[in-house]
């Protein structure tokens, strides 16, 4: 693997600079501006407008996976950042530790959260996807269907995508119909992103 492009969006001056700091010393890493691509983005949980931030910045770069740094967080928050897109949560207490360890992880595709987290976060995923294939949905659905459950808007996922907001409407429709429900929020009804603890 080559060097491992990193952007860092922190709305903090000094915060920014010493995240930067830090993960400049690592020599496979390779801090990006904006603009330039970058596998993995470090987001400070402080950021003005972070769920805003988080989001245009996946419609922008929907490769890049999202790194927070944040105060520590139960399983269930976890969880909401998993579903939000988020592939780790770094504590801040521990980021000088751990967020060269958590960027190398992530960017090898795994995530960054505790074990029980992601035993959880695997059994929900594997139960929604079970459901959906019982109904037959296409693959270009059920990609559609994923991003549904992220809460992701038509103007959002076609621009992921790659497709027109329309065609994206037609697929809504058709999950919608198969799945026996009328609108988004039953949609999260029968699969809630935020699951109460088992």
């Amino acid at each position: 693997m080559g060097a491992i492009s990193i952007r860092v969006f922190s709305s903090h001056p000094v915060a920014a600079a010493d995240y930067a700091r830090l993960l400049a010393h690592e020599k496979d890493f390779r801090l990006v501006a904006d603009g330039e691509p970058s596998q993995i983005g470090v987001f400070d949980s402080e950021l003005a407008s972070l769920d805003a931030v988080l989001t245009l910045t996946r419609l922008r770069a929907p490769t890049m996976r999202p790194l927070l740094l944040a105060s520590p967080c139960d399983e269930n928050e976890c969880l909401r950042w998993l579903f939000r897109g988020v592939w780790g949560v770094v504590a801040y207490e521990r980021y000088e530790e751990e967020l060269p360890r958590a960027v190398r992880q992530v960017a090898e595709g795994q995530l960054w959260f505790p074990a029980p987290v992601v035993i959880r976060w695997m059994r929900i995923d594997a139960e929604r996807r079970a459901s959906a294939m019982q109904v037959s949905l296409t693959p270009r659905e059920q990609e559609v269907l994923d991003f549904l459950l992220r809460r992701l808007s038509n103007k959002e996922i076609a621009s992921i995508l790659r497709i027109s907001e329309r065609t994206i409407k037609f697929h809504v429709g058709n999950i919608f119909h198969k799945l026996h429900v009328t609108s988004r929020q039953e949609l999260s009804a029968q699969w809630p992103p935020h699951p109460d603890p088992a």
